[in-house]
């Protein structure tokens, strides 16, 4: 269907359906999500971690609270698509496009991770080379289809001039993200999960790099509370377009960088993976890696800083500026 574009001369195609096919599926991977909760707990139940101590208990309950939060975000997100709104197809673009940055990281390391884990788990189970090699693959296609495809779908449609469009021309009202640019939102976002990440931390001991030496259990508690407010601060002050945000970003961002190259050098594997404190069975699979050398670790985190360095100066100019009438 072809209709008048709001407030231009210029047509558009009308994309409620395909709002409603997204929003679906933003329902669908919420309601995966939310079930990832009580099945979590059911595993742990029923592989008898409970007789393991409260390091079992400790690595599940963060990742259901996990769950639960991004379950109800994205059907939150999926009702709002489905109806249209344009705070909703503005929000999910912008967690998409973090989704598919991240996932594509995600994708290298578990290409680096799952040939090991694949080979492990296999030998226990006495599995053939080739069925071997066939879970790998259909687990590679899976991995690049979650971190990569699904993101990149989401992308493509949410960024469309006829999507941007019908929300217009469907939700005309002012939206509460109007007054920030897109690509602050983004930022706005990205400070919000990884202020939603800090949960998981539990799990992992409480383990934090802190320039040349890990800090765990009680001790790496209140680094990464400090970390949860200033994100959560960081993330309200981006949204604002307020320019203490963005020296504060750079800032926290450098030192970020510094503390991880330099405790990747410094601590090897080894000494990382006995102070997580996982289950023995992960800590024998995560021991019989060949995890690379210290260097190769520090230029990863390089790479992820200065990513995230070189996004911060892209977005300097928006920061105190008016409200941008862009929309992608």
């Amino acid at each position: 269907m072809i209709s008048p574009l709001h407030n231009t001369d210029t047509a558009y195609r009308d994309r409620s359906f395909g709002l409603v096919v997204f929003g679906v599926i933003e329902i669908l991977i919420g309601g995966v999500l939310a079930l990832m909760v009580p099945l979590s707990l059911l595993a742990w139940w029923v592989s008898g971690a409970q007789s393991s101590g409260l390091v079992s208990l400790r690595s599940i309950l963060p990742m259901m609270v996990t769950y639960a939060i991004f379950a109800a975000v994205m059907i939150w997100l999926g009702i709002g698509t489905i109806r249209a709104r344009r705070w909703a197809r503005t929000l999910m673009l912008s967690l998409s496009r973090i989704w598919l940055v991240t996932g594509l990281f995600s994708l290298a390391i578990t290409c680096f991770t799952l040939p090991g884990l694949v080979r492990i788990y296999g030998a226990g189970a006495g599995l053939p080379s080739g069925a071997v090699v066939v879970v790998m693959i259909i687990a590679l296609v899976i991995a690049a289809l979650i971190y990569v495809v699904l993101p990149g779908a989401f992308v493509f449609f949410f960024h469309s001039p006829h999507v941007i469009a019908t929300c217009r021309a469907s939700d005309p009202r002012r939206q509460f993200t109007d007054d920030c640019p897109p690509r602050i939102l983004m930022l706005a976002t990205l400070w919000v999960l990884m202020a939603v990440s800090v949960v998981i931390m539990p799990a992992y001991n409480w383990v934090f790099p802190f320039f040349g030496k890990l800090l765990s259990g009680t001790a790496g508690v209140v680094p990464w509370l400090v970390v949860f407010v200033g994100c959560c601060v960081l993330a309200v002050g981006s949204f604002r377009r307020r320019a203490w945000a963005w020296w504060g970003a750079v800032a926290a961002t450098v030192a970020a960088a510094v503390s991880t190259v330099v405790t990747s050098i410094r601590v090897g594997p080894e000494e990382t993976i006995t102070a997580l404190r996982l289950p023995d069975e992960q800590m024998h699979i995560m021991a019989s890696f060949s995890w690379p050398g210290p260097w190769v670790i520090s230029m990863f985190w390089i790479a992820v800083w200065a990513s995230m360095l070189a996004y911060l100066f892209s977005v300097r100019r928006d920061f105190g500026e008016p409200p941008s009438n862009v929309n992608d």
